[in-house]
């Protein structure tokens, strides 16, 4: 391979790969990138090169491992239109964190989904959001849960990393902090979610909620009911900073105050230059218990494939837990994977190579659950 700039004094001491990955598994985070070139007697630049001299920016987005029927056709569009604002961001020179902001703020207003404006209900009738967002450079990440009138919650969710010492605030506290840096409300509850909670609250009474009493006959005959899930998106820049960002409504028909995967941090999104990035979608509760974004990065991170990575946790989902999960991912070498359990799970992908993304409303299904 040859090498932009490199002399031949540095090409001598350039370690392979899996030395690389040795010596980054032992550097303490963040990866201190001038300190280690220094140490390897490389240029810093030079070294940067080196690290990512193979990988192109890449973007993926997913728009929930719900229930899709009729309206999988809107959310083909809504997830094309996503990548496209990742894209648009990652063309003209920015970072992977601004993309994958990007990217979940369309989604957010667009109501197909279930994040921002098509948040679904709990069972009051009211709307709790959550929303995560994560920078694999430095390792920081910013998390809301609970909040009821902020338009867009991954903005938050960005604001609670750059501007608070915490990485997860929720409820008033959150809203308050909206109010302060004048982020816009809005009331994302619609009518369709409204009428999706009358009839999922007539089929509870009736001890048919799956997710609730464990019967998943109502599922298959009106799997409308449970509606669509989280939308995430991951990315990779042209310097190879990972990020993920996610939202959600939560789970339709929720108990108040019920707080998923998608704010916590290594359950719903996770990034690290060193593994990649990972964001989940499915049961939430599924996510927690595994741990599974954060799962799939360390196997990654371990040399595994993106593809492989995913589909072993959402095997794990299936086979140990029973539930439904959805996985996207980048590994360090800029693989991609979308890999999921449900019937459905639309997905776009966008490259430094591409004019425009690719749409596909499922990814690799398998151990796949009813």
């Amino acid at each position: 391979m040859t090498l932009p700039f490199a002399t031949a004094a540095a090409a001598s001491v350039i370690p392979s790969r899996s030395a690389f990955r040795i010596l980054a598994k032992n550097t303490p985070y963040p990866p201190p990138d001038k300190s280690m070139a220094n140490s390897l007697n490389i240029n810093p630049e030079i070294f940067s090169t080196i690290r990512r001299s193979d990988l192109t920016f890449r973007i993926i987005v997913h728009g929930g491992a719900g229930f899709w029927r009729s309206d999988i056709k809107l959310a083909k569009v809504g997830v094309e239109e996503a990548a496209k604002e990742g894209l648009r961001v990652l063309v003209k020179g920015g970072c992977a964190l601004d993309a994958v902001e990007a990217a979940v703020v369309a989604m957010e207003d667009d109501p197909i989904f279930n994040a921002g404006k098509g948040s679904a209900l709990t069972c009051l009738g009211t709307v709790e959001m959550d929303a995560g967002i994560m920078d694999g450079k430095q390792l920081s990440a910013g998390a809301v849960a609970l909040v009821r009138r902020v338009k867009n919650p991954v903005h938050l969710a960005r604001i609670v990393m750059e501007n608070t010492d915490h990485v997860l605030v929720a409820g008033l506290t959150a809203e308050r902090l909206a109010k302060a840096f004048h982020l816009p409300t809005a009331n994302p509850v619609t009518a369709k979610r409204r009428q999706a909670l009358v009839r999922t609250t007539r089929a509870a009474r009736r001890g048919r909620v799956p997710w609730l009493k464990r019967n998943r006959a109502l599922l298959r005959r009106r799997p409308e009911i449970l509606g669509h899930d989280t939308v995430g998106a991951v990315a990779v820049d042209a310097l190879g900073n990972f990020a993920s960002a996610a939202s959600t409504g939560g789970m339709a028909m929720k108990l108040p105050g019920r707080i998923g995967d998608t704010p916590l941090i290594g359950s719903g999104l996770y990034s690290d230059n060193w593994s990649g990035s990972a964001t989940v979608t499915g049961w939430g509760e599924v996510a927690v218990r595994l741990g599974l974004s954060r799962t799939v990065c360390l196997r990654m991170e371990g040399g595994m494939s993106a593809s492989k990575a995913a589909e072993k946790c959402v095997r794990m989902a299936s086979n140990r837990l029973r539930g439904h999960a959805g996985i996207i991912a980048i590994d360090p070498s800029g693989g991609m994977a979308a890999v999921h359990n449900t019937a459905y799970m639309p997905w776009a992908y966008a490259s430094e190579s591409m004019r425009s993304p690719i749409v596909h409303v499922r990814g690799k299904t398998v151990a796949r659950l009813p």
